[in-house]
């Protein structure tokens, strides 16, 4: 009792008579034993504890001195300040005090510790229901049935039923806990138990939280670094309750960086549970600028389940604001690998204090320590055991063992650096005796530039390695200097060298036996960035021709496969692209839309960094090309800055051809993409521009195409009138032309502009004349024309009161989105079915469309247009019809 009393209140001190009081129950000896009993008790506790002891005396009376750290108690209520609430209960190993016999100890210092308990369960299970739901059903009827009058355990009981899909058992619960607080209370339930009944009422399911898990696989022999590895988790756990910010800086090009800050991560992903985001700044890419950090930032908030189509509008500001908000409720491990410098870096960093970032660059990022209190890390190239023991990990000790005067020569060559030393491994793994070479490695000439560095001292070791392999499989090497990364498929390969395919896939294969080439988990392949240096080096020495051809090859393989998938992913445009690839260019196949949709994913990083390097190299005609086709992927998965900048790269090229028709097409992009950003005025600035350049071709159907753009530019400013003004100048041009599906195009938003200003006679016979047009076409399902025609006639109806045709129209329309796995579209026809089934008096019917409404807005992530308006609506619409 005595030992309790004292580490309740650590590093205080108790009075005598306060503990005599304690120590006895409140029944102490007489007075003039009592504090010499005590003091027998305090010697009895001092040599019980031993080498443990921690008792202090004083004229105050007596403290237990505790170090931090030492007591289970005061590292619980620091993890609760730090909002760790699961590993605080970790430290609770059954009741408080439980094998402490003392009433006064139960009575008054017992109940407000287990309140603290069980205010951090609430919060631990108020995180848990973010993330999961049927696992905490059991548990949460235990926590009912142990604390029967606690409010906050049966609405998190109902919520979490209610989000496995068990709403009848929500609502049965909520029953019995209103009768129950009725009968023993006499009260109704408080607010968060009426708004967890709301919640389940309304249907309303909040989406999980994504969790991203971004770490690139560890590499599978990595070794040498335990001394790193062990320093680096000293430092994440020194500081507890702040942002943890460790910078693995002043390590050369080669040195491991990245396969030191991936297998740390690795070993502490478990302790961030909200998900680890990975980025490569590509700060010391010799061939492309490093990363913009907002641009990175807009990534991650995508990955962190913000919806692209939020981002448009959103200052810089804006969006870092955002970004650390986000980050300031979880706890994320951020690992930004290749950083060219502090300003990079800096926008980066996240708020909270349950968060941890790490940092490699081949700068020191002094600014990063003084301002953000980083923790620096030199890493420094391996001495020879460590080196040894990667030369060990990778070909095994007996080979090691057996000739250590080579492999002392074979690291001192290799000075020391992982990546040289992977490289020799990898050589050794065929058997060559390693004093065979390491005599080879020797014999390689030293620029006298490279002797003091080791990242450019490493480039004979790359010199020795190409020299071992086949010849298809170095010259493959070399000429993926031309390629501009960051990552590439074998198709692509084949295509620099026009090897055909079984050759160009053992070479590369070959270069990845040969720890020259990386393979990803993905099936495709990367160069470390020495390593593409070296290789944009080498290709500089061979003739210009055969650079111009493979650079030429390379290129239309990436036109031709972006311009196949545009041709799945659209419907009734004439292809752009006529001419045949040049001879040597391997492409696979695109026979359908998910196939172009995989293609596109897997591609169009590659494909941007081409059309920029296209853009250096003259190759204007392709630049416009590529960009142009793309414009649709891009769009929908929410790349517009991408598409903004590489759209003016287009219209740039498309000028310096003379090209009016390639300069219509990119500044018709253009606009499209800026009006997404809610830049009307330039937006439409494009698009007259656009109509400009098409007109000397007298091309009325691109016309009609931008008159439509503008159109719809119009619409969404509140500007009616001009939108339908826009499209009437262009129809009688329009109406008697050959091209029925664009005749029906012109017809459905000309159908659109008079509804939108209440003339619904004239916009029902435009619609209905449009549906014709469309039927006549054999149509292929990837165009948004008759779905938004019958979406239109859908409005009509509903408008004119035709709720029966209304609901007809509006689920004809569904059936093509779910064709064209338009996410967005879906949900905005299902809400516009749920109101023309209320409007019909279906409500149950409505409930159930307005539900999956819902449920589609919770999983899309390629909006482009869903408004927050639009799901307040469909919310409050599924209320009503719940309630009725």
């Amino acid at each position: 009792m005595l030992l309790a009393t004292l580490l309740l209140r650590a590093n205080e001190f108790v009075s005598v008579d306060e503990l005599v009081e304690r120590v006895w129950d409140g029944e102490p000896p007489a007075a003039d034993r009592a504090h010499k009993t005590l003091q027998t008790v305090v010697l009895r506790l001092r040599q019980s504890l031993g080498a443990a002891n921690c008792v202090r005396t004083s004229s105050r009376g007596y403290s237990a001195e505790v170090a931090p750290g030492q007591l289970d108690l005061a590292r619980f209520r620091e993890l609760i300040a730090q909002g760790e609430y699961r590993a605080a209960l970790e430290l609770w190993r059954g009741p408080v005090l439980g094998n402490v016999t003392s009433e006064s100890l139960h009575r008054e210092d017992v109940p407000p510790l287990v309140e603290e308990q069980v205010v951090a369960l609430e919060r631990r299970i108020d995180e848990d229901l973010a993330r999961t739901t049927d696992v905490l059903v059991p548990e949460l009827r235990s926590l009912v049935r142990q604390h029967p009058l606690r409010e906050t355990f049966w609405a998190q009981l109902m919520l979490a039923l209610h989000r496995a899909g068990q709403q009848a058992e929500a609502l049965a619960v909520y029953q019995e806990v209103r009768g129950r607080l009725a009968d023993e209370l006499g009260v109704d339930p408080g607010e968060r138990l009426r708004k967890a009944h709301e919640q389940v009422l309304s249907g309303e399911v909040p989406a999980s939280p994504v969790v991203p898990r971004q770490l690139p696989p560890a590499h599978p022999h990595f070794a040498g670094r335990e001394h790193e590895l062990a320093r680096l988790t000293e430092m994440a756990g020194s500081r507890s309750g702040e942002l943890v910010l460790i910078s693995a800086i002043n390590g050369i090009g080669g040195v491991g960086k990245t396969a030191l800050a991936v297998q740390w991560a690795h070993r502490m992903a478990d302790r961030f549970p909200d998900g680890q985001l990975h980025v490569n700044l590509r700060g010391f890419d010799l061939r492309a600028d490093p990363l913009d950090p907002i641009a990175v930032i807009r990534d991650f908030l995508v990955a962190l389940g913000l919806l692209p189509s939020t981002l448009h509008t959103w200052s810089d500001d804006a969006v870092i604001a955002e970004y650390r908000s986000m980050l300031a409720r979880r706890r994320v491990l951020v690992v930004l690998d290749n950083a060219r410098d502090v300003e990079q870096v800096r926008p980066l960093l996240p708020g909270g204090a349950g968060n941890l970032v790490l940092v490699t660059s081949r700068n020191r990022l002094s600014g990063l320590v003084v301002r953000e209190g980083a923790r620096p890390v030199a890493l420094d190239v391996m001495d020879e055991q460590a080196a040894t023991d990667l030369l060990v990990e990778r070909i095994g000790a007996r080979r090691v063992e057996a000739e250590p005067d080579a492999v002392s020569r074979l690291i001192e060559r290799c000075a020391g650096l992982p990546l040289a030393l992977g490289i020799v491994a990898a050589r050794a793994a065929y058997g060559d005796p390693l004093g065979v070479l390491a005599d080879e490695l020797e014999g390689e000439r030293l620029d006298a530039l490279d002797i003091d560095d080791p990242a450019t001292g490493v480039r004979p070791v790359f010199s020795w390695s190409l020299r071992s392999i086949s010849a298809p499989a170095a010259e493959l090497f070399v000429l993926l200097g031309l390629h501009p990364g960051p990552d590439f498929a074998m198709e692509a390969a084949a295509s620099l060298t026009a090897l055909p395919v079984d050759q160009a896939r053992k070479a590369l294969l070959e270069l990845v036996a040969g720890s020259l080439v990386t393979a990803t988990d993905a099936g495709r392949f990367s160069l470390h960035d020495l390593l593409r240096d070296y290789a944009a080096e080498r290709v500089g020495e061979l003739p210009g021709e055969q650079r111009r051809a493979a650079v030429r090859r390379m290129l239309d393989h990436y036109l031709h496969t972006a311009h196949a998938c545009w041709q799945q992913l659209q419907f009734n445009s004439p292809p752009i692209v006529t001419e045949p690839p040049a001879g040597g260019v391997v492409l696979n196949p695109i026979p359908d839309a998910d196939t172009a949709w995989t293609t596109f994913t897997a591609e169009h990083r590659v494909m941007l960094a081409a059309a920029r390097r296209a853009g250096e190299l003259g190759a204007d005609d392709f630049t416009w090309k590529v960009m142009f086709v793309m414009h649709g992927y891009l769009s929908r998965e929410g790349y517009l800055y991408d598409i903004a900048s590489g759209h003016r790269l287009g219209l740039a090229a498309a000028e310096r051809l003379g090209d009016f028709h390639a300069q219509s097409l990119m500044h018709r992009r253009l606009g499209a993409t800026l009006i997404s950003f809610n830049d009307f005025d330039a937006g439409e600035f494009h698009l007259r521009e656009a109509i400009r350049c098409a007109q000397p071709a007298g091309d009325v159907l691109a016309e009609a195409h931008l008159r439509r753009g503008l159109a719809f530019t119009y619409e969404k400013q509140g500007r009616l009138a001009e939108a339908l003004d826009v499209l009437a100048e262009v129809h009688p041009r329009m109406e008697g032309h050959s091209d029925s599906y664009e005749v029906g195009r012109h017809l459905a938003a000309l159908g659109r502009a008079h509804h939108n200003v209440g003339e619904g006679a004239r916009a029902l016979e435009l619609c209905l004349g449009a549906a014709g047009k469309f039927a006549e076409t054999e149509y292929n399902g990837q165009d948004e024309g008759p779905a938004g025609n019958l979406e239109t006639l859908g409005d009509i109806h509903l408008a004119l009161g035709r709720h029966a045709e209304a609901v007809d129209s509006y689920e004809r329309a569904l059936e093509v989105w779910h064709s064209m796995r338009g996410g967005t579209n879906v949900a905005d026809c299902l809400i516009k079915l749920g109101k023309a089934l209320i409007a019909a008096g279906d409500h149950g019917r409505a409930r159930n469309v307005l539900t999956e409404a819902l449920e589609v807005v919770d999983a899309t992530r390629d909006a482009e247009h869903f408004s927050s308006e639009g799901v307040r609506q469909a919310r409050k619409m599924l209320l009503s019809v719940t309630n009725v």
